[in-house]
């Protein structure tokens, strides 16, 4: 069984630099391709994730959300984060059920536990009996509950990677990931895009890895990079692509990309 995990990043799905600004004509472009996918792979199995853009990660700067809370203004702020997070998700649902595909909303906050931001206890039964019954499952980034600090805030990325790591050790699917954000790929130290990143050569690249220009609470590229890299040691091949080019993503999907930057371990 093929499944592969696809992230519409947040900066490809909004307008970072203008807060709660959707970018509505981009995601129809992307829910087209992810159309054209299914009709020519229907047996593929697609669980996709959103980022949350310039939605959450206002507020979740705003109550400092990553590191918990505390406070009663701060619980507060937890449940604003996870609204913000839905808020935005909901606009993207409502574009692929108009689309004619059946996405199912699975929030991580009903999935996932923490301690002290680490990955405490999982669940992902919905995930696995959403995929059985020929749905597909959105996941999004999200608050989650902490057993040490309250609440945190799990980044897609993390979540896909988990996910990635999931069904291929525990049902041995063939797993790819595909992130399309608001970039051609990773940079070098002279803006130029890297075809390949390896354990070999990842010790060079990481000092030009920066975080993300736009409010990002949860590490930008270089967080990216370090959490595909280490999915990348099972066999998982993770590819970083230019979402904003019509057709790319589904090209990724369905044939080998020529454009962007391979995530593998050698």
């Amino acid at each position: 069984m093929e499944l592969v995990l696809v992230k519409l990043g947040g900066s490809l799905i909004t307008d970072k630099d203008k807060p709660y600004t959707a970018r509505p004509e981009i995601m129809a472009q992307l829910v087209e391709q992810i159309s054209l996918i299914r009709h020519e792979n229907p047996n593929l199995k697609l669980i996709i994730g959103n980022g949350a853009g310039s939605f959450a990660h206002q507020s979740a700067k705003k109550y400092n959300t990553i590191d918990g809370f505390f406070s009663d203004e701060e619980r507060l702020g937890f449940c604003l984060v996870h609204q913000d997070a839905l808020d935005l998700n909901l606009l993207l649902v409502k574009v692929f059920l108009q689309a004619g595909l059946p996405v199912v909303s699975l929030p991580p906050l009903t999935m996932v536990v923490t301690h002290n931001k680490k990955l405490l206890t999982s669940d992902f039964c919905a995930i696995e009996n959403s995929l059985q019954a020929g749905l597909i499952p959105l996941v999004f980034g999200d608050v989650v509950l902490d057993k040490a600090i309250g609440g945190t805030i799990l980044s897609t990325d993390t979540l896909l990677a988990e996910l990635a790591k999931y069904f291929y050790l525990q049902h041995k699917f063939q797993v790819r990931l595909i992130n399309a954000g608001n970039y051609p790929g990773v940079r070098d130290q002279d803006g130029q895009v890297l075809s390949n990143i390896t354990q070999a050569n990842y010790s060079q690249i990481k000092p030009f890895l920066g975080n993300s220009k736009s409010v990002d609470v949860t590490g930008g590229m270089a967080k990216k990079v370090e959490e595909f890299l280490a999915i990348s040691s099972l066999g998982i091949d993770c590819w970083i692509i230019d979402g904003n080019i019509p057709g790319n993503l589904a090209k990724a999907v369905l044939e080998t990309p020529t454009q962007g930057t391979l995530i593998r371990a050698v």
